[in-house]
């Protein structure tokens, strides 16, 4: 930039220069101005992508070495890996900025719904807060005054922002022992006051409902069927929960959940086994919706 400057100072000079040569020589003065000009235009110009590509370069290296030190930081810190550290800065991008103020509210709300999981919360949490964030969470107290605002805040947000924090919350109110009739209420309450469509929270729904500890029967938007299925066409999916044709709705459900607990792909514990967890709750869905009908 300074080389820029330098530059365009000697441009103002000569032009008053050319205008002196120029009537000096008559009409073809002026010729001579434009091709000094023109001439000039293209040193300034070739002057500036110089300063500018050197001043990018030099942003590129600047950042390269804060990520280095970032990297070197947490590798030492929490014997993190580059992949690891790069999939933990993202998610916390994802979560948008001052989490403090927009995001650690409702994790405390959700940490008070269930302090005997504090372990689980802290595993899970390490993923996205440091561990100086996590103790700041639980020290924290939050008025309920607050939560009215912070709703309005997230209504206007986009999807593309509001979605990964819903799913986080998700994901923290199963890492225990499944979603509590309370915690369920209060995310049904979230996507309400964020202003997610029907279609939206009906997927939530059927995605996290095997995971509830207590079952509410409308939650499962199973109706009741007239179709008259005998034992032995049953029997399949009575074996998929593990139970024989005799079992009581009360075991059905149990069963379902329980398998749920073990194979939800968005269980912290099952991240390596995603694909593998998608297609077993799709196989449990399948066999919980035919026997319930």
């Amino acid at each position: 930039m300074l080389m820029f400057l330098l530059v365009y100072l000697a441009l103002l000079m000569t032009i008053f220069l050319c205008v002196d040569l120029s009537e000096k020589l008559g009409p073809n003065g002026s010729w001579v101005f434009l091709i000094y000009g023109i001439s000039l235009s293209m040193t300034l110009a070739y002057v500036y992508n110089i300063d500018e590509l050197k001043r990018r370069k030099s942003i590129k290296k600047l950042v390269y070495k804060s990520s280095n030190i970032l990297f070197r930081h947490y590798e030492k810190k929490w014997g993190m890996t580059e992949p690891q550290i790069k999939n933990y800065i993202a998610k916390r991008e994802e979560l948008g900025k001052r989490m403090d103020i927009y995001v650690f509210p409702y994790i405390r709300r959700f940490c008070n719904l269930n302090e005997e999981g504090r372990k689980e919360q802290e595993t899970f949490l390490s993923g996205y807060l440091s561990e100086d964030e996590i103790i700041f969470v639980y020290r924290q107290i939050y008025s309920d005054s607050l939560m009215p605002e912070l709703n309005k805040y997230w209504r206007k947000r986009p999807l593309s922002e509001k979605k990964p924090l819903l799913d986080l919350l998700f994901k923290l109110a199963i890492v225990q022992d499944g979603i509590r009739n309370d915690e369920w209420n209060l995310l049904m309450s979230i996507m309400m006051q964020w202003g997610f469509n029907k279609n939206y929270i009906e997927f939530y729904k059927d995605r996290y409902s095997p995971l509830r500890t207590e079952f509410d029967e409308f939650e499962y938007r199973r109706s009741v069927s007239t179709e008259d299925h005998s034992v032995s066409y049953l029997k399949p999916y009575f074996e998929i929960l593990g139970l024989d044709e005799n079992a009581t709705d009360e075991e059905i459900k149990r069963a379902y959940h329980n398998l749920a607990l073990q194979h939800h792909p968005d269980l912290p514990r099952n991240a390596a086994r995603i694909e593998e967890c998608e297609t077993l709750m799709a196989k449990l869905n399948e066999a919980y919706e035919k026997i319930r009908k």
